[in-house]
């Protein structure tokens, strides 16, 4: 729940999720950073336009990332994944990094790397859309991004009713 002030008043509204457009699928990815940022774990879900959870994972590393390149290295595993479980029409949503994806040039450091390889998925794949999201929609794939500290082998998540 976000509050605004408006002319002395409180105005509140509830930012929730919301379904992808027909045909499409959503993805949301997030990243969770620990152990003064030497653990960095990413998680991702896909749901469909009728709102069902479709496939989630989490993954986790021991090195040394800054927020906006785990959310990259996350975006990257969900775009593989999509393409190797033949998901097509998907929607991303990323909160750091999507100026960054979407534009065309690349940063000389790092998340370069990164970013040119999702760039690369993006040119191949004109269904793949990468969008910006707001943290309190992202809650699935944010505890995704947590889960590893208590399950720490990376695990596929899905619906047993497809």
């Amino acid at each position: 729940m976000q509050q605004h002030k408006h002319h002395g008043q409180i105005l509140q509204h509830t930012i929730s999720w919301s379904k992808p457009q027909p045909s499409y699928l959503k993805c949301n990815v997030d990243c969770a950073l620990f152990n003064n940022n030497s653990v960095a774990g990413y998680g991702f879900c896909f749901r469909n336009s009728a709102d069902h959870f479709v496939f989630g994972m989490p993954n986790f590393s021991h090195c040394t990332l800054l927020p906006a390149e785990a959310e990259a290295w996350g975006l990257f595993e969900a775009m593989k994944f999509a393409l190797a479980n033949d998901m097509f029409s998907v929607t991303f949503w990323v909160r750091f990094i999507v100026d960054t994806v979407n534009c065309h040039q690349v940063p000389q450091n790092e998340i370069g790397d990164i970013i040119s390889n999702c760039q690369d998925l993006l040119s191949t794949h004109t269904d793949f859309v990468v969008n910006h999201v707001r943290r309190q929609t992202n809650k699935v794939a944010y505890s995704l991004a947590r889960v590893f500290l208590s399950h720490p082998s990376p695990n596929i998540l899905y619906d047993k009713l497809l």
